[in-house]
């Protein structure tokens, strides 16, 4: 990655900017510029960069503020507040991540309330880690909790339709939710009764995979788990991404 990989990234969402009108497909030319703008801050983040990185993260965030993305305006905030943090701009850092945080809390009560169990869980994951940020250590950890329960939940509906490789995922997300907060009876049992199902259902796939990461991480062997991890990961969401490198992080 190097200044003209952020440059391209740029440069692509001018152009996106500059298709973007008053109709529907207007709206759309808005949402692709504004992640490409964030890619460009990504590029810019990575090469600690991070004024321009800002600037591309500030113009992400008024553009999904006004086609009304509420979570990725929340990504867009927590990634302006990483900069300002690294620019050692505590108050605007403080401001940001909070909003982030709530953003992100709100968002997945409302889809647990829809009964979208599994984005509900990535939301409250998103929310906890933005809360320990802050220091926030109750909400982080009564986030997870949540994070964990939507799992299991949907985890049980699952089973009931007898989509065991699914649930086996499932199950796994919440083993790692747990383990991230240090409950590490529940993560355990979670674990092996994900392993257990693909076991008994003959699971190979990348469920399966999953249930390998979560049993290594609630199994404390740190190598194992990164070597997991490193093969998944591309395979994997920014917020998956999140919970496991928490849970590599009480490996530490």
């Amino acid at each position: 990655m190097s200044e003209k990989d952020c440059e391209a990234l740029l440069s692509k969402a001018r152009s996106y900017e500059s298709q973007a009108t008053g109709t529907v497909a207007g709206q759309e030319y808005i949402e692709k510029a504004a992640d490409k703008l964030r890619e460009a801050g990504d590029c810019y983040f990575k090469l600690k960069n991070y004024e321009k990185a800002l600037n591309c993260y500030t113009e992400a965030y008024k553009h999904h503020k006004k086609i009304n993305y509420p979570v990725s305006a929340a990504m867009d905030s927590e990634k302006m507040a990483l900069c300002y943090q690294n620019l050692g701009k505590r108050v605007e850092f403080e401001k940001l991540m909070q909003e982030a945080a709530a953003t992100y809390f709100d968002q997945g009560e409302k889809m647990s309330m829809a009964g979208n169990l599994v984005s509900a869980a990535l939301l409250y994951s998103d929310s906890a880690i933005a809360y320990k940020a802050l220091s926030h250590y109750d909400s982080f950890k009564n986030c997870f909790e949540l994070a964990a329960q939507n799992y299991s939940e949907y985890a049980e509906i699952l089973l009931e339709e007898k989509d065991y490789g699914y649930a086996a995922a499932n199950l796994s997300w919440a083993a790692m939710c747990s383990f991230a907060i240090s409950n590490f009876d529940d993560a355990v049992k979670k674990a092996d009764r994900a392993l257990e199902l693909c076991s008994k259902n003959n699971i190979k796939d990348e469920n399966y995979d999953v249930a390998a990461l979560s049993k290594a991480i609630c199994s404390r062997d740190h190598s194992k788990s990164t070597q997991l991890f490193n093969r998944i990961k591309d395979n994997l969401s920014e917020s998956e991404i999140k919970i496991v490198n928490q849970c590599l992080e009480n490996l530490r």
